[in-house]
């Protein structure tokens, strides 16, 4: 049991750590982009309150997706802590192992899905 949990650790480490590197890349290149000569001219002469507004808008929009990007980052860098410690993949509510396709698709999931349905059965709508 313990070889298969060793493997099994090494693999969802090495999927986060992929998973990792390629949202650096994407932030990066998303970065170098919109931070290009073209992006920089049209700050420098807004012509109408029009185009003032709109670079308000992609200014805070682009704050928010790297603001999101950063969030998933942490919670990627977590995830690799848990790795670590070995509670990464170990449901928070009922202790099993969350399935690895689970955490394939969520790697940030910390409830198995039989424990997730229970949270979100129990959740009230709010209003």
């Amino acid at each position: 049991m313990a070889v298969n949990d060793s493997i099994r650790r090494k693999r969802l480490k090495k999927t986060l750590l992929d998973m990792k590197k390629k949202m650096w890349n994407d932030l990066r290149d998303e970065l170098f982009r919109k931070l290009g000569k073209e992006y920089n001219t049209q700050f420098d002469n807004p012509r109408d309150i029009e185009e003032m507004a709109l670079i308000d808008i992609i200014e805070d929009t682009g704050l928010a997706v790297a603001d999101v990007r950063r969030e998933e980052l942490e919670r990627l860098d977590e995830s690799l802590r848990k790795i670590d410690d070995g509670t990464y993949g170990v449901c928070e509510d009922c202790a099993e192992e969350i399935e690895e396709e689970r955490l394939r698709v969520m790697p940030f999931a910390n409830r198995c899905v039989k424990c997730k349905g229970n949270t979100e059965i129990t959740k009230k709508p709010t209003l």
